[in-house]
């Protein structure tokens, strides 16, 4: 023994030990551990803190679409008759007449279309994610009524891009006399950020990748993996800018048919949001009740949901006293006690999960812990409302605490960490080397014990990412992903398997939209001052102003280690030490990192105007390219599907 803790106390290198240099056999004597825990003592632990992702090895796992493995659960939920109560989303193509001259057009898509008829046409509600989707819902539409389209409203700016099928479509019949109907600030956002918009809109292309990765889009179309609900494949669009926004209380005849809005107050997944009341046939249409447990966090990002914002929105529609409810994303309902059950549990469902959260933090629970303490009670787990299929409950606590905290969970042992790589090494030493670590995580995942088993195969792809230890994770994460109900978690953790087994690439952050990044160009100039060297610059002062055919201009101030973005170049600290002009599809390749700006100075294709090349190639040279086309193959991948500017990528 005493040469074992010898080989402890020579303070060897532990990333000598991780390669396998020395063995530390002595490290269970050195910290009292009497040897490896019995079945039955690996049980019990599990059995602390349940989760359904523990002692799961012996989990029914079902085939259902596609050959997609689940759990009974979701196979369960899955098989459903698409008429059964316990039913709250549709998940295949389905035309349903609520009422006379009142349709809901369901599909596979994430989102549902809904039109109302009135005197003089109809008002379609919603026209899907893209272009695809827009057909796919016009032909539905066309399938049950041949009324003339007289006003197309958007719920908010995330299923906007089907809409210029439906324009297009009903041109050729003739009728070219359609309103589009939105929030007042609908347009812009959808404009300046495609609909994913971030607190900070400079990463807004790693939430839209974070989006990509939620929805499906890196799982196969068939086999155990395969996707089958809440899939968003991204496609061109369709987007049709909103002429005629609409503000809170307004009254408005549309298709002979008084329509009321409501803009303020209704607050969800985004800010820009309309309700829409019908009172001569008491129909509500809105994007407030969901077709599953409310999404208060969303795993990808963005904007915080207030469980408390969301309680006043769906009291909104309770006070309004619907007989039938049209929503984006749930099933339709009619009948007012039906309605009024289903609004009921929605907003019991949103303060239960509020107010134990915040009982959790009074007593002192940390987020981690409050992803345990808030468990959803019977009544609420079987409201067919409130069903887990879409976000889990239990990452939702942790973003409440977020929002109120921040990341500090109020253990000072935890203010100040270590880099995880750093953690990764040492927890791996610690706890006998690589051998010892692979062996604990084999035994866990056997035992269907599947967090510990990711845990402990994140340390190891950390410490020493060698295929062995990413296989075996990438296999743990697979067995958590099918046993989840959750789409979206099934989505993450089946997208991360796929990419430790090299099977499929993953965008860290997704290009710019030239379009969009030609339409807001000062945004997108803005955006760069992001990527300068702290260190190639710490000892610059620089002025440069970029100048656009189209009129538009925009400076760069770099101060050493900063850059300062001038939206009024006339407004400028001093007069630029350098000055160049370029095309706006220039820096889109500029700003995607398609071309190297000095060879576009080279060309001619960025002219000098103040100063000389050289130190227009200087100031480029400051900034840090965030797309590397290269060696990137999620970019590649990407590359050969979408057109991201006028030069191929390199």
């Amino acid at each position: 023994m005493a040469g074992q803790l010898a080989v402890a106390s020579r303070g060897l290198d532990r990333r000598e030990l991780l390669l396998g240099g020395t063995s530390i056999v002595g490290a269970a004597v050195a910290t009292g551990l009497s040897g490896p825990a019995s079945a039955q003592e690996r049980e019990q632990i599990a059995n602390v803190f349940p989760s359904r992702y523990m002692n799961a090895a012996d989990t029914p796992l079902v085939t259902i679409a596609r050959g997609a493995l689940v759990s009974e659960e979701t196979a369960s939920y899955w098989n459903l008759p698409e008429d059964s109560p316990q039913r709250a989303s549709y998940d295949e193509d389905i035309v349903v007449k609520a009422a006379d001259g009142v349709w809901t057009f369901g599909s596979e898509s994430i989102v549902n279309c809904h039109a109302v008829e009135g005197p003089e046409g109809l008002v379609v509600y919603d026209t899907g994610d893209n272009l695809a989707d827009g057909a796919h819902f016009y032909d539905l539409l066309r399938s049950a009524t041949d009324a003339p389209i007289r006003a197309i409203v958007d719920s908010h700016e995330h299923y906007v891009a089907g809409a210029k099928v439906f324009i297009e479509a009903e041109a050729e019949r003739g009728n070219t006399d359609i309103l589009i109907i939105g929030h007042p600030g609908l347009n812009d956002a959808y404009l300046r950020t495609g609909g994913v918009s971030a607190v900070h809109p400079e990463v807004g292309s790693v939430l839209l990748a974070r989006s990509i990765q939620q929805f499906n889009l890196y799982l196969p179309e068939e086999g155990p993996d395969s996707r089958f609900k809440n899939t968003i494949i991204p496609g061109a669009g369709g987007f049709v800018p909103v002429d005629t926004p609409v503000e809170d209380g307004q009254e408005l005849t549309v298709a002979g048919m008084k329509l009321v809005f409501y803009t303020e107050g209704v607050g969800t997944d985004t800010t820009n949001q309309v309700l829409v009341w019908i009172p001569d046939r008491k129909i509500v249409m809105n994007n407030v009740i969901w077709g599953m447990f409310p999404n208060i966090y969303s795993a990808r990002g963005g904007r915080y949901r207030d469980p408390t914002g969301w309680i006043d929105s769906v009291e909104i529609i309770k006070q309004l006293a619907p007989e039938i409810l049209l929503s984006t994303h749930s099933t339709t309902l009619t009948g007012a006690e039906a309605i009024t059950q289903r609004l009921q549990d929605y907003q019991d469902g949103l303060a239960f999960v509020r107010d134990q959260t915040l009982k959790g933090i009074l007593l002192g629970q940390r987020p981690d812990e409050l992803s345990y303490s808030v468990v959803v009670p019977e009544r609420l787990k079987n409201a067919p409302i409130l069903v887990q299929n879409y976000g889990e409950v239990s990452i939702m606590p942790p973003r409440i605490f977020t929002a109120i905290f921040g990341q500090y969970d109020g253990d000072a042992a935890h203010l100040l960490k270590l880099h995880p790589q750093e953690e990764a090494e040492r927890m791996v030493v610690a706890m006998g080397g690589p051998d010892e670590v692979r062996a604990k995580a084999k035994q866990a995942h056997e035992d269907g014990d599947y967090l510990w088993a990711a845990q402990l195969g994140d340390y190891l792809v950390m410490a020493q990412d060698t295929p062995e230890h990413r296989a075996a994770l990438a296999e743990t994460l697979r067995q958590i992903g099918y046993r989840t109900v959750s789409t979206n978690s099934r989505s993450w953790l089946l997208s991360r398997a796929l990419w430790l087994e090299g099977k499929t690439p993953i965008l860290k952050t997704a290009p710019a939209d030239p379009a969009s990044l030609v339409t807001n160009l000062g945004d997108y100039v803005n955006y760069y001052r992001v990527r300068v060297s702290p260190d190639r610059s710490a000892d610059t002062d620089l002025l440069m102003t970029l100048a656009f055919e189209d009129g538009r201009s925009f400076g760069l101030h770099v101060r050493r280690s900063l850059v300062d973005f001038i939206e009024d170049v006339q407004s400028a600290p001093r007069q630029p030490e350098v000055a160049v002009a370029m095309k706006p599809e220039t820096w889109a390749l500029v700003f995607n990192n398609l071309a190297d700006p000095a060879a576009l100075i080279d060309k001619g294709d960025i002219s000098i105007t103040t100063g000389g090349a050289a130190q227009a190639k200087a100031f480029f040279a400051l900034f840090d390219p965030v797309y590397d086309w290269a060696n990137d193959p999620a970019l590649q991948t990407l590359a050969q599907t979408i057109q991201y500017g006028t030069t191929a990528p390199h």
